[in-house]
Parts: C-alpha cells; structure tokens; sequence
C-alpha cells in the first residue's frame, strides 16, 4: 500500500529489489525529476530489447482512456512486465475509466502517470493513493542546488570540487535540466578523467547559455545556417573543445536516423520516441528527423566521423573542420524525409 510521503529515495530502494508498484503517480513542477523517475521505473522493469513489444507512451490530450487500459490490461511477450507511460496524465479524459482498472491493476504492469496537478479530490488520483506509488517532485531552492549536483555526479561516479559546484550551479542558475546538461558535456571534456575542477566547469560551462551545443543541434536539425554558425562561432571564440560539439552532435544525428527508421517500420509517433529512445523534446527531434532524406542523415554521421578522426589525428585546422561541417550539414540536397 502507498504512503502520502514517499520520496524518491524510497523509489530506488524498491527497484534495486526489483519490487515495483502496479501503479505510480509522479506529479509536481520539477519535470525533470518526474522524468528521472519514470526512466528509473522503466531501466529497472524493461531492458532495451524487450521495450518493443512491452512499452508504451501516450499522451493525456491525445489518449483515449480505453486504448490506456487496453495496453495495461496486456499481459507482457516475452518478459516479466510491461510498461506503460502516460504524460500529461491531468488532462486525460474519461478518468473514471482509468479509475476502475487502477482499482484492480495488472500485477505485471507497470503504469507510470506523470503530471502537474493532479485532482486527489478525483478518481483514479484518489484511488492511487491506495493502491499505487505516489511521489511529488518540487522544484528546488537555490540552496539545494549545490547539494543535488554532488549527489548527481557521486550517482555517475565521478567527482566534483566544492568550488566547482558552487562555480556550476551560479553559471546554470536553478534548473536541473541545463545542469544535466552541463555535466553531460562535462563529462565529454574530461573523458577518463574522474574529477571536475573548477577550471573545467570554467572552460565547459563559462559560455553565454545561448550558445551551448545543444542549441548548436537544433539549429542543425532546423537547417539554420546562420545560426548554427554564429553560435558554432561564439562556442570556438569561447575556447569550447570541437571534440566535444562533435560527440554530442553524432548522438543528436543518430537519434533523427533511429526515429526514421522507426517510421519506415510504420511504427507511430510516440513509439516512435519511445524506440529512439526519446524522453525530452520530442516534438523538437521529430521535426528534425523530417527535415532530413535518409542519405542526407547518414553522410552526415559519416562526416562527424571523419572531423572526429581529424580532429584527434592531423593537424587540420579544428575551425575550418567544424565551419565545414555546419555548411554540409545545413545544406538541402535532397528532399526532406516523408
């Protein structure tokens, strides 16, 4: 049976025991920690091979409450649970519907509800109380912050300076998701290395928050020469490592050629992210994936292999290598994938 104050600590603890609820309901302004939560259901009760027949994500307005039970009721194929995920679940209609399966759910289902504001005077949010996991995810105060990187990067075993936390949470601010971000990079930039310093968030993170390589992929996936150059510009005149934009570029590329290939197998649009592995923007990277052919995606991960090679090879220079690459890869050569 659920407690009013279960913490996400309490979550871990029950998925390392491999003990999962029928039924969870993430919920709060934090969505980034609903998403860490939702990932921590999924990785713990699916491996990646056994999500395509056992995992599914719908929406709230779009879903139909019927189809949501259809796919809970579902006995798994071949694995021990199905998965399946519900965002916006608050805007759901015919929630009575919901309410009488999360009365006497599947035990092999795991049923994640994510959302904002969730009614608890209604069913099925009242009832979940009952029979499910119910976690509320607040944002966090400033004076937290520092605390919650320690924790993420002891988490991803590696280590980080006092100073460096202090240096990281005043560059990024209070938002979780750009501080994911920024040890994402991080980590690229130290490689082997275990331990962040000071100097390291410096010369990462100490660049304008409007030009990262994350805005640096979507101005690619959006074929805006000009502004893939500026920033691309801004970054390198900033001293950010092109073997960095590089990996977290190929990364982006090869998520828009999962998403196509799962399209040419006729697989919908969240199945689609579910497959690629998209949790996070994914209206963002399916319009990205549509505006590139087949081909044009895949010389583009053959030419971020070529500037990877160069860049750690010869003696080319990384600017002239990178400029080249933004001017290809924004180039229309064919038409747009349909």
């Amino acid at each position: 049976m659920a407690k009013d104050a279960t913490t996400y600590e309490d979550l871990q603890a029950s998925l390392a025991r491999k003990s999962f609820s029928p039924v969870y309901l993430f919920f709060g302004e934090e969505n980034f920690l609903i998403e860490e939560a939702t990932h921590a259901v999924l990785d713990a009760a699916l491996t990646p091979d056994e999500r395509g027949f056992n995992l599914d994500l719908v929406y709230g307005n779009e879903a139909d409450a019927r189809d949501i039970v259809s796919h809970a009721s579902s006995f798994p194929m071949m694995s021990e649970r199905r998965v399946v995920i519900v965002r916006d679940a608050d805007k759901l209609g015919q929630l009575e519907i919901l309410a009488s399966y999360c009365e006497e759910p599947l035990a092999s289902t795991c049923l994640i509800l994510a959302c904002t504001k969730p009614d608890f005077r209604r069913k099925p949010f009242s009832t979940i109380k009952k029979t499910g996991c119910v976690i509320e995810f607040k944002p966090l105060w400033e004076n937290q912050i520092g605390g919650w990187i320690s924790r993420r990067v002891k988490k991803d075993k590696r280590e980080i300076a006092a100073d460096a936390v202090t240096m990281l949470a005043a560059y990024v601010g209070t938002s979780l998701r750009e501080i994911a971000n920024e040890l994402e990079k991080l980590y690229i930039f130290l490689g082997e290395k275990k331990s962040i310093t000071v100097d390291d968030v410096s010369a990462v993170v100490g660049v304008s928050k409007e030009f990262t390589v994350f805005e640096l992929q979507w101005a690619l996936g959006a074929r805006q020469a000009q502004r893939a150059t500026e920033i691309l510009e801004h970054m390198l005149d900033q001293g950010e490592q092109p073997i960095m934009m590089v990996a977290v570029l190929t990364k982006f590329f090869v998520t828009l050629m999962k998403l196509q290939d799962a399209k040419r197998r006729g697989v919908s649009g969240n199945q689609q992210l579910v497959q690629a592995g998209v949790f996070s923007f994914g209206d963002k990277y399916l319009q990205a994936a549509n505006r590139f052919s087949q081909r044009e995606l895949e010389n583009i991960f053959l030419s971020l292999s070529e500037v990877d090679e160069k860049l750690k090879s010869t003696s080319t220079d990384p600017r002239l290598l990178m400029q080249t690459f933004v001017v290809n890869a924004t180039r229309n050569s064919e038409p747009a994938y349909v």
